[in-house]
């Protein structure tokens, strides 16, 4: 009940910027909040979180996928540990090899960094706050996950800047996010429970700092 309590509270603050102004930065992009960009993090954050905190759901779904990904032959292989960074490291890439981004250096630069400030408030609350014991046992910071979320930022990060005009790009960062949310299951660092819900808070790292951005004048 405790961590269900604590994601409602983290969902709530997708929609304080319902209320916010339609402002918009110097590329003239639409900041103003629109319900149907909440709806893919607010289920994903619900769905991981309900399966985590019911024992039934996580006996019936985050234990047989743990042990299946677990099975004979099984070898980890760490790859996550710097695919996570690949969505976000790509946005200044594409930059500097002359695709245009909604955004000039500046306020790319602030959002990036807001987005990366909300993730690590996310990650880092939750893990330490409610302490859920990771599948390999004895590290208790299972719940988010933390490379997830980072990975989920960058993809939302790439789609916001780039998915309008080349929606291959955006397409291929959810991909790559979407494989290292599988890796840190295969790898037993995570339960799915973990990873969707750290997909959803990726994606809404990203999303209210585009929300908020008028209110913080970039």
């Amino acid at each position: 009940m405790k961590r269900i309590i604590l994601i409602l509270i983290a969902l709530a603050t997708a929609t304080v910027s319902h209320a916010q102004r339609s402002d918009s930065l110097s590329c003239g992009y639409d900041h103003t909040f629109h319900a149907q960009h909440a709806i893919a993090p607010a289920f994903l954050i619900t769905t991981g979180s309900f399966i985590a905190g019911s024992e039934y759901l996580f006996n019936k779904i985050d234990k047989p996928i743990q042990q299946w990904s677990q099975k004979d032959g099984h070898q980890p292989f760490p790859i996550d540990n710097y695919f996570q960074y690949a969505p976000i490291v790509t946005v200044p890439i594409l930059k500097l090899c002359g695709l245009e981004s909604k955004h000039n250096w500046r306020d790319l630069a602030c959002l990036t960094g807001g987005s990366i400030l909300l993730a690590t408030t996310f990650s880092l609350g939750l893990k330490y706050s409610l302490r859920e014991e990771r599948p390999y046992g004895g590290v208790f910071t299972s719940f988010p996950s933390g490379h997830t979320i980072t990975a989920f930022m960058g993809a939302e990060l790439l789609r916001r800047e780039y998915g309008d005009e080349y929606p291959g790009i955006a397409i291929a960062g959810y991909v790559v996010a979407t494989g290292v949310g599988c890796m840190r299951v295969y790898n037993n660092k995570h339960w799915a429970s973990d990873v969707i819900a750290g997909a959803g808070f990726g994606i809404l790292s990203a999303s209210l700092t585009y929300w908020l951005a008028p209110y913080l004048r970039f």
